[in-house]
């Protein structure tokens, strides 16, 4: 019986990666037009402010993830209680915190923009980026943590449409890139706050304890997830500038496989904190193999037209990564595969993996201080930092293997 059961939960967990790669490949590719429809339209004065701007933007909306996730955490753990009070609270809290460092960042202002030599006149667009990166995660968390897979997909959907309306109009009013900042922070604020009003989170249990948010926990995570972002940002930073456009231009193809591949991650998350420990390793395993398999078969249409592609995408520039673009795309993979296994350890609580992912950081700035004249110096050094991550995370999976078979095997004496 339990067999019958276990099988129907992998049919509905394969139903669900199945939604979310169709409407991942939807968003992702909204998300590569916006950035090529902003690339085209956008004098190279606008243009340059919008990629210093993205900078900021990336890194403001690390947090995002990080309290999705331990939203997503605590509503799966406790979703058969009442959670009404919990919502209530965590929105609260969550709306001071984002107020408080709205402000600060605001009041900042003049530094921030000095430091990425942006005019200080978007500073509030940024402002209201950071506040909206606190407070839409609220919402998906929710929807994420009660399995709520389809709805969760047709927000982030409806987002991505909504962002790319904000550019377009942005473009027709031929204003600066003010609306284009605010394109990444509207949308998510309008859809949490139409979302979250509607999310039943209503039982006739009530908890025994008092649900709240561990904020050490969601500090912890947004760390994990900062180390995870540094590898494919960190590299444009540190590469020669000599090769930094042709190097740009592979690693924007690359990160189609990195961003392909990681799509289901937050469904893994949200099936990992609503299963029991003894049935996790199967979703992982599910997960990873469809992650593998997804980085595999953009690498495989990579290897199959690699001249065709870098002709249409660049239009006939940077030819000359042409013979990096497969290898580098099998880095990208097994980089993908190693966040899907590093993210699935936040589940169970466990931040061990940080210190080793400041290791990695340290690493590649070395690798580049050490080798850094050629393009082929740039991927060897991508290359050596994506191995030895996914060399850690193989012995993650060998220990918690065996850890876990030890402990079924006693269990069973």
């Amino acid at each position: 019986m339990n067999i019958g059961k276990h099988i129907r939960e992998d049919r509905v967990f394969v139903n669900n990666i199945l939604i979310t790669i169709f409407f991942g490949v939807i968003v992702n590719l909204l998300n590569y037009l916006f950035s090529v429809f902003l690339a085209r339209s956008l004098d190279a004065s606008h243009f340059g402010l919008y990629n210093a701007a993205l900078g900021i933007i990336t890194l403001v909306q690390i947090p995002a993830i990080a309290i999705q996730t331990a939203i997503t955490k605590r509503v799966a753990s406790n979703k058969n209680f009442n959670l009404e009070k919990f919502k209530l609270k965590s929105t609260i809290q969550l709306v001071i915190v984002a107020t408080v460092l709205s402000l600060l960042f605001y009041a900042s202002g003049k530094y921030i923009s000095d430091i990425a030599n942006i005019p200080i006149s978007y500073i509030p667009a940024l402002t209201l980026v950071v506040f909206g990166a606190i407070v839409s995660p609220i919402a998906k968390g929710f929807l994420l943590g009660l399995e709520k897979i389809l709805s969760f997909n047709i927000i982030t959907l409806l987002e991505t449409a909504l962002k790319f309306i904000f550019g377009f109009l942005a473009i027709y009013m031929e204003a600066d890139i003010t609306l284009v900042i605010l394109a990444f922070a509207l949308p998510s604020i309008i859809t949490s706050l139409f979302v979250l009003p509607l999310t039943k989170t209503k039982s006739d249990i009530q908890p025994t304890k008092e649900i709240k948010l561990n904020y050490r926990q969601i500090s912890l995570i947004f760390v994990t997830f900062f180390l995870l972002n540094v590898p494919f940002t960190l590299d444009l930073i540190l590469v020669n500038p000599e090769v930094r456009a042709s190097y740009g231009a592979l690693s924007l193809l690359g990160k189609i496989v990195y961003f392909g591949s990681v799509t289901i991650a937050s469904l893994m998350i949200s099936k990992l904190a609503n299963s029991k420990k003894h049935l996790r390793k199967r979703t992982l395993l599910i997960s990873l193999v469809v992650s593998g398999l997804t980085g595999i078969t953009i690498t495989g249409i990579y290897c199959l037209f690699s001249t065709e592609i870098v002709n249409i995408v660049f239009g006939g520039m940077y030819l000359d990564i042409v013979e990096y673009l497969v290898p580098y795309a099998i880095g990208m993979t097994a980089y993908a595969l190693s966040y899907m296994v590093i993210t699935s350890l936040l589940v169970d609580d466990s931040y061990i993996h940080i210190y080793f992912l400041v290791f990695v950081t340290l690493l590649q700035i070395v690798l580049y201080q050490m080798n850094n004249t050629t393009l082929y110096d740039a991927v060897i050094n991508q290359f050596i930092v994506y191995g030895v991550l996914s060399l850690f995370v193989f012995l993650i999976l060998i220990f918690y293997i065996f850890k876990k078979n030890g402990k079924e095997s006693k269990g069973s004496t």
